[in-house]
């Protein structure tokens, strides 16, 4: 009989998640479409920020009070922004993990299958961004409040900021997985997620931990690379500056196409009891958990 989450080793867990964490961005190295679902999610959230803001830039009597205060309005319109940002991440998340979920089951997903299948759950997807984004902004709003206090109100403040956004975390980890591939409402799909993900809290923690470190090890090399080069190029230096920002720019899509592949990832080990059949390929076959069967998907 195999072995329950419980009674593998810490040090079992934590290898394995420092495992999935590097498997998960050699997915994205093999399949470096991915990153063309961050990119259209980065420039279609950068529009809107622009957006956001052009009304202020622009003077435009709705933005600002003759006081200089921002009126209501133009608070309606920031917060719809917000909430439009959030749906757009939300969207392109989705098709990333709908599309690893195939690769990783040893399909060969192609640019609009993860496209389709977000836009399949566009109404989850509308829902969940909306709630995702209100409850983002609440928590920056705690940290924001943390920073104004002094002393032991500060530090109140910020303990419930943690708290809540632990919570939240933990609540919101699977859900995007159980919507696109499962169609589960969203609450339904915030409570499961919860049960989801104290089974494998783990391989979460130190998968998201593993792929912040290579990142991190990686941007050290570019920034180093890019000085050296601008230095080297004297008054040609902005060639260096473009190349180091084009190369950080490639870096921090790759990772962050790796984190939703991660989050698939551990959603089949998490309802499966497997490690994802290609992880497998990889050697990643040792560990076996207990769960019930598996259900039905996309």
């Amino acid at each position: 009989m195999p072995p329950s989450a419980q009674d593998m080793g810490f040090f079992d867990t934590i290898g394995r998640g420092w495992k999935m964490s590097k498997l998960s961005m050699a997915v994205v190295k093999k399949d470096p479409e991915l990153m063309v679902y961050v990119f259209l999610s980065g420039v279609m959230a950068l529009g809107a920020m622009v957006a956001m803001g052009l009304p202020e830039f622009l003077n435009m009597g709705w933005a600002r009070t003759d006081e200089g205060k921002m009126p209501p309005a133009y608070m309606g319109f920031l917060f719809g922004g917000y909430m439009g940002i959030s749906i757009i991440i939300t969207f392109w998340n989705s098709a990333i993990v709908a599309n690893a979920y195939i690769r990783l089951n040893g399909g060969d997903p192609k640019f609009v299958d993860g496209f389709g299948a977000a836009f399949k759950r566009i109404h989850l997807i509308i829902m969940w961004g909306i709630i995702a984004g209100t409850v983002g902004l609440l928590l920056k709003v705690l940290k924001e409040a943390a920073r104004e206090q002094k002393g032991g109100a500060a530090i109140f403040v910020m303990i419930l900021q943690i708290i809540g956004a632990t919570i939240w975390w933990i609540m919101s980890f699977f859900v995007i997985p159980l919507m696109v591939i499962e169609g589960i409402g969203v609450g339904e799909s915030m409570k499961k997620s919860k049960q989801m993900f104290m089974k494998t809290w783990g391989e979460n923690v130190t998968s998201g931990m593993g792929i912040g470190i290579i990142t991190a090890f990686f941007g050290l090399i570019i920034v180093v690379i890019g000085l050296v080069l601008a230095s080297a190029l004297g008054e040609l230096w902005y060639i260096g500056a473009i190349v180091g920002a084009v190369a950080m720019g490639m870096l921090i899509m790759w990772s962050s196409a790796a984190e939703q592949v991660a989050v698939a990832a551990l959603y089949i080990f998490s309802t499966t009891g497997k490690m994802p059949g290609l992880y497998q390929e990889m050697g990643m076959n040792d560990f076996k958990m207990q769960t019930g069967p598996a259900p039905q998907r996309l």
